[in-house]
């Protein structure tokens, strides 16, 4: 093996290059569907881009573990995971939203892994996939620019001056503050509340075509919890006199047939979770108010009680596949 790829992957090499290829092979699936499913040729073609990216990606990954002797996670596949049959659930323009959403959520853990690499070939593929996913931002906000759709974060009028800050009642307290948002604050509520219609019109698409109980109620439970987020920032921003996000609830169709395998769609739940729990983490870390912190600790404390939800159906149903995990040298020397 060439020099530059003979070392040992890192713990954190190891965890990206298995998360990636389980985040990739399920983006396969979803893309593939969409791809059949879009209508406009720039939509389509955005669509098969994204799936190539994903594509490459998952045998890049499966080659990096496979030289380690590391057993390669299932994941996802088209035989059992797609119903290419399948009509119809989102517009053109859900899908941009969709695709746009998942770059950005692409750029930021692509440059996670990024800095968390030491191998060179490692480092060399996040950076090129850095590059993928940058242009996909870059494509689908162009594109949703120029269809007069999309949804800008507010705008703030603010004082010119820039004096130290000389009363600390501007921290606020933790239940209520009457103290004006800052432009980080505004718009990391704005980015949360249009991050969570997103995900509830993803849902209503699953609830209306889903045959598991079960399932279903998990689905409507996110709903509702992506209901009261939207609600709770929402509100926030108006008391500031600040535009929330429109609905586009429109943008689901009414398909009756579910596209994907109920394992896909529990998998894809889990994922809108951590990426929630990592945005409104994020949110928290940079917004001074403290009641702000205190909505997303609520918030965060929420979504983990129905993330534990979401992984006992997985566990109960087997689709939930053990991540590597460290050697427990205790029971080893014992067995």
């Amino acid at each position: 093996m060439d020099n530059k790829k003979a070392a040992k992957l890192t713990a954190g090499e190891l965890a990206h290059c298995w998360e990636q290829l389980m985040n990739n092979s399920m983006s396969n699936i979803v893309l593939e569907y969409l791809t059949l499913t879009s209508e406009l040729e720039e939509v389509k073609s955005l669509c098969s881009e994204a799936g190539s990216i994903s594509k490459s990606a998952v045998q890049f990954f499966e080659s990096v573990l496979r030289s380690e002797n590391y057993p390669i996670p299932k994941g996802f596949n088209i035989k059992d995971d797609l119903n290419p049959n399948a009509p119809k659930m989102y517009t053109d323009v859900f899908i941009l939203f969709y695709l746009n959403n998942m770059s950005k959520t692409g750029m930021s853990l692509t440059s996670m892994a990024l800095s968390d690499s030491v191998r060179e070939d490692i480092r060399n593929f996040f950076h090129e996939q850095l590059k993928n996913v940058s242009s996909l931002f870059e494509r689908t906000t162009t594109i949703l620019l120029e269809k007069g759709v999309f949804v800008r974060p507010p705008s703030i009028t603010s004082t010119h001056e820039t004096n130290p800050i000389a009363d600390k009642g501007f921290l606020g307290n933790f239940f209520n503050d009457n103290r004006e948002l800052t432009a980080r604050e505004a718009n990391e509520l704005h980015k949360n509340v249009f991050m969570n219609y997103i995900g509830k019109n993803l849902l209503i698409g699953f609830i209306q075509s889903t045959s598991n109980q079960q399932l279903m109620s998990l689905l409507q439970h996110g709903k509702e919890l992506s209901l009261n987020i939207i609600d709770k920032l929402g509100d926030i921003l108006v008391q500031n006199d600040l535009p929330i996000s429109m609905t586009w609830d429109t943008n689901v169709l009414d398909g009756k047939t579910s596209p994907f395998s109920d394992k896909l769609i529990s998998y894809l739940l889990d994922q809108l979770n951590r990426d929630g729990i990592a945005s409104y983490g994020y949110s928290a870390a940079v917004s001074t108010r403290k009641d702000l912190k205190t909505t997303y600790a609520k918030i965060i404390a929420d979504v983990y009680q129905y993330e534990e939800n979401i992984k006992t159906f997985m566990i109960k149903n087997e689709w939930m596949e053990k991540p590597p995990v460290a050697l427990n040298r205790d029971k080893l020397a014992q067995d």
